[in-house]
């Protein structure tokens, strides 16, 4: 009787949103995988009600980003369940406990993975507006929600503040509730294992040798080439460019190490490394743009040289952008993968020579360390238009 129940009250409310005009996201491409690593961490599952943890997670994110409300949010393949949350009162609490996914907010996370879903007035953003034809009205006005990104790299939900105003988050709060989801989905999968509903996999002697990865929410990439390196290629002899390209590769691997930031690996000419893994340190940025400074002057250095031995200068451009990646290693290679890797590529290939060129979002993380002049929106290949800027001087 009671499942009836809860059967009809989610068809009426189903109903609702769509005379309401509320369309619902389009399922993920990897929306099989996403279910089923939902069900191994048995996290739907889970009672959390007793455990004052989460529900301190929600409060702290309210304080953060001066909202009035906050909620850990899982997203099933047709409902949404609250598992912890903070300024709802008794009744609203039972509203929230369970819901269906089609006209939740949450439920746009799962258009941008690994992103925040910023809001700034429900009533009006193109995905929310038809909310206020609801026969309720929830009383929200203002949404920001952090991803719950597994260790595998799959979205779970979201955790996410509310507000009665619209309103917006300076990048320190957004990048604030980013490590809160952090710990979320730490505690998350810990409970997970612990209530027995997943259990550590041990490793066999074959699958060392595949591919084993880990998902990272924050960290800065970056890419190098030198320009008009095939010409180079058609008219040097080849000892003489792969000693050439050892000398800087073998510089740029000593400025790596001075910054903390991790070789990825060269193909060709091209040079990649990765800040903020595995320490997810808030200095990423500053670090990986360090060290693209360093890369500036040596390569500037080194052509002084050439110059003086009557050898043609080598040029090189950069390019850097922070997000979220999946990084692992296959028997002992180490790589890095994800949207932001495509991106910080695209940056690079669209720069200019003796420049280091950056997303808005690597600008946002060294907190004004920097002078910087503005590019303008750029296409990027694949990635529509991002406003993008030149790196002129590094604090």
């Amino acid at each position: 009787m009671k499942n009836f129940l809860k059967n009809q009250y989610f068809k009426l409310l189903r109903n609702q949103g769509r005379k309401a005009g509320i369309v619902p996201v389009e399922n993920p491409a990897n929306e099989e995988q996403r279910l089923a690593e939902v069900k191994r961490l048995g996290i739907m599952e889970l009672d959390l009600s007793g455990e004052r943890r989460y529900n301190s997670m929600t409060q702290v994110a309210t304080y953060l980003t001066g909202c009035t409300q906050s909620s850990i949010n899982i997203l099933g393949s047709t409902v949404q369940i609250c598992k912890a949350n903070f300024g709802f009162n008794k009744l609203e609490n039972v509203i929230i406990k369970e819901v269906p996914r089609e006209i939740t907010v949450c439920q746009f996370s799962l258009d941008n993975p690994g992103q925040p879903l910023i809001i700034e007035n429900i009533f009006e953003d193109e995905r929310t507006k038809n909310m206020k034809n609801m026969p309720f009205d929830p009383g929200i006005r203002f949404y920001a929600g952090a991803p719950l990104i597994s260790s595998r790299g799959f979205s779970l939900g979201t955790l996410c503040v509310f507000d009665p105003t619209p309103k917006n988050l300076a990048h320190q709060q957004i990048e604030g509730l980013r490590l809160l989801s952090d710990q979320v989905v730490h505690m998350l999968e810990k409970e997970s294992i612990s209530s027995g509903a997943t259990a550590p996999e041990e490793e066999s002697a074959e699958e060392s040798s595949q591919l084993q990865g880990q998902y990272y929410s924050v960290s800065s990439i970056l890419f190098a080439d030198f320009v008009g390196f095939t010409n180079m290629v058609e008219n040097c002899e080849p000892g003489e460019l792969l000693d050439t390209l050892n000398t800087f590769f073998m510089g740029f691997d000593r400025i790596m190490s001075k910054h903390n930031v991790r070789k990825v690996k060269t193909v060709g000419d091209c040079y990649m490394c990765v800040g903020g893994i595995p320490s997810q340190h808030g200095t990423h940025a500053h670090e990986v743009c360090s060290a693209a400074v360093d890369m500036l002057k040596f390569v500037e250095g080194t052509n002084i040289q050439f110059e003086a031995l009557g050898k043609p200068r080598w040029e090189i451009r950069i390019g850097i952008h922070s997000g979220p990646v999946i990084a692992g290693t296959a028997g002992n290679t180490f790589d890095i993968w994800g949207d932001a890797v495509n991106i910080a590529a695209r940056l690079e290939s669209s720069g200019e020579s003796g420049k280091i060129h950056i997303s808005e979002k690597t600008k946002d993380y060294l907190e004004g360390a920097g002078n910087f002049t503005p590019r303008g929106e750029v296409e990027l290949k694949n990635k529509g238009s991002w406003s993008t800027f030149f790196l002129d001087e590094l604090n």
